[in-house]
């Protein structure tokens, strides 16, 4: 399963993401230090072989780009004798209006360029921060730049919540609405919602994990050439909304049951225009769950949609009732709402204002919002373990440096 899981981030980061290539194999074969000498890591044309010098009797794994047109270009581990590729094309849409005025001399630049600068075990590769609409510093390193697509991770997770709202908001569907994927009508899993989903608390059996034992979400992701039947035939534990339970799977099952959607893809503004989003070895569902690529800009703009109350720079792209609901606690959790982590005890920032949020993935990725300041900060890296990078820290010292 590390096989697969080296295959594909080295392939993605490559051709996805843009960065070099000895710092692609580099940063992800470090997801696992211990073993990261036994990896031998063959690139190829736009695929990806990995072997292991250890235990040269494994199978080899391998990831290749499909697809030639975003959203649907990614790299898919190889399960099936054939792979398909399915196309979405990309609605018409306003732009997100973000401008650039990025003062090479300031403090705030001088700082985000010192940071990227610092290398292991932070590893930062792109920073940006945005002010109102404007883009006031970034930064990046290993071949990257403002038009490249980063991989989110589990921000990802935030990225669905946008999806879903803007059905919500054209009244495609209803958070609420039970989600009855094929089979849960006969037992208690007709019960679980979008609601229950968005907040992990389906109440789903799950083991958020990518290694070790019950490793749910590295088994789901890596190693199953059917990851959304995977996640859907997870048996019921309890009722839904008793406990948060951090799940990819629950985001899976949201994927699934979005594509049965007319028009489920449906972000309402430009992306940046540099996107990818991964999809399931067969081609059919998004990974919401880790699978959302967008630039610094795109994730700026994400973020800034929910601290205006739905809007982008004038353009209504969710209702201000969405917003708010994604903005509130669930019943099992004050610091997540609905696929947005929130900061209202100060438990997740302690450094930060009450009414920061954020959205969060692998390595310490982050987009940091703080509407009282109306600033966002992205964070793009390969942090070696979790918590290397100093987030909160690093946010409050930026607040300290924007230009009022």
């Amino acid at each position: 399963m590390l096989g697969r899981y080296v295959a594909k981030n080295v392939c993605a980061s490559i051709w996805q993401e843009g960065y070099d290539q000895a710092a692609a194999v580099g940063y992800v074969t470090n997801v696992a230090p211990l073993v990261q000498p036994s990896w031998k890591v063959l690139v190829g044309d736009r695929s990806v072989q990995v072997d292991n010098y250890w235990f040269p009797w494994l199978a080899s794994k391998q990831a290749s780009v499909v697809g030639t047109e975003a959203p649907r270009e990614d790299c898919r581990n190889h399960y099936l004798d054939r792979q398909l590729a399915y196309y979405y094309a990309l609605p018409p849409a306003p732009s997100s209006g973000l401008v650039t005025q990025v003062d090479p001399t300031s403090a705030l630049q001088r700082y985000v360029q010192s940071v990227v600068a610092v290398g292991a075990p932070e590893h930062s590769t792109a920073i940006l921060v945005l002010k109102g609409n404007t883009v006031v510093a970034e930064a990046y390193r290993d071949g990257l730049g403002p038009d490249s697509p980063l991989k989110g991770f589990s921000m990802s997770k935030s990225f669905a919540n946008l999806l879903i709202g803007r059905l919500v908001g054209r009244g495609a569907m209803h958070q609420d609405d039970a989600m009855l994927l094929t089979g849960w009508e006969q037992d208690q899993r007709a019960l679980i919602s979008y609601d229950h989903s968005l907040r992990m608390n389906s109440g789903l059996q799950w083991h958020e994990a990518s290694l070790g034992a019950n490793n749910d979400q590295g088994q789901m992701l890596y190693n199953s050439a059917d990851p959304a039947g995977y996640a859907a035939t997870k048996p019921y534990a309890q009722d839904p909304e008793q406990v948060f339970n951090y799940s990819s799977g629950d985001y899976m099952n949201l994927a699934s049951a979005l594509v049965r959607l007319d028009d489920w893809f449906d972000p309402g503004w430009d992306l940046e225009s540099a996107f990818h989003m991964e999809f399931s070895p067969d081609g059919a569902t998004p990974l919401l769950g880790e699978g959302v690529y967008l630039t610094t800009r795109g994730w700026a703009a994400l973020a800034s949609i929910y601290m205006h109350g739905g809007e982008l720079n004038g353009h209504a792209i969710l209702t201000p009732d969405w917003v708010s609901y994604s903005l509130t606690p669930g019943a099992t959790n004050y610091d997540y709402g609905a696929g947005i982590w929130l900061n209202l005890g100060q438990n997740l920032f302690p450094e930060l204002p009450p009414d920061a949020f954020a959205f969060a993935g692998s390595y310490d990725r982050y987009v940091v919002a703080i509407p009282t300041a109306d600033v966002v900060v992205v964070r793009i890296g390969f942090s070696a373990q979790p918590g290397d990078f100093a987030m909160g820290r690093f946010v409050s010292n930026v607040l300290e440096l924007v230009p009022q």
